[in-house]
């Protein structure tokens, strides 16, 4: 009976793990500005993203012009953006939201991301609204994020519990869709999350 028990308890146990490693994300817009094409969103912001997680932490590296690398720390509730205009890093307090989340709605098994059913989360703000496509499979404790208020980050997490596996990001002038292509669950090592050049830092303004 003792084995039983420990069998069942077992998947369950291994489900609620969270996820460390890397997820590599495919990037596409569509432009809803008259005077900037599709390709031309994709040129800057990136068509290609990896994400890495550990913990709290979470880096993305983008092929863009625009952006190259935006990194955060959860013991600092800052991100450090690079960009490609300059060899600095620019940093920017997660405390505050000026998109504040007004509802959301959970749609259980709505689409399959890479083999693995998805629910999906649709989070409407005053300015955005946004599709996440999750699996406790992929799992985040939301706890390491409650300080991190921009982009609505913890509030999403807070009813995913997860990492998306695709994004449907709709705002004024564009519509991201960002979909997870190689998901790579493995250790990584604390310094990948280090800010590189500590003597190139400055206060973002936008």
């Amino acid at each position: 009976m003792r084995l039983l028990v420990l069998l069942l308890l077992l998947p369950v146990a291994c489900f609620a793990q969270t996820f460390e490693g890397k997820i590599s994300y495919a990037n596409s817009y569509k432009s809803k500005s008259p005077q900037l094409k599709d390709e031309q969103f994709g040129a800057m912001m990136g068509t290609t993203q990896d994400y890495y997680i550990k913990g709290g932490d979470y880096k993305s590296v983008f092929n863009g012009t625009f952006i190259k690398m935006q990194l955060y720390r959860h013991t600092e509730n800052k991100s450090y953006t690079l960009t490609g205009k300059s060899d600095s890093c620019y940093w920017k307090g997660y405390d505050k939201n000026d998109d504040i989340a007004t509802r959301f709605e959970i749609e259980k098994g709505k689409e399959t991301v890479m083999g693995v059913l998805c629910d999906a989360l649709t989070v409407y703000t005053p300015k955005s609204k946004a599709v996440y496509y999750y699996s406790s499979k992929y799992g985040v404790n939301p706890d390491l994020f409650k300080q991190h208020e921009y982009g609505n980050w913890y509030y999403i997490l807070s009813k995913t519990k997860a990492v998306p596996l695709k994004t449907v990001y709709e705002a004024e002038l564009f519509t991201l869709t960002s979909t997870a292509v190689n998901i790579y669950p493995m250790k990584l090592e604390a310094k990948l999350f280090e800010v590189p050049d500590q003597n190139k830092i400055a206060a973002a303004t936008w």
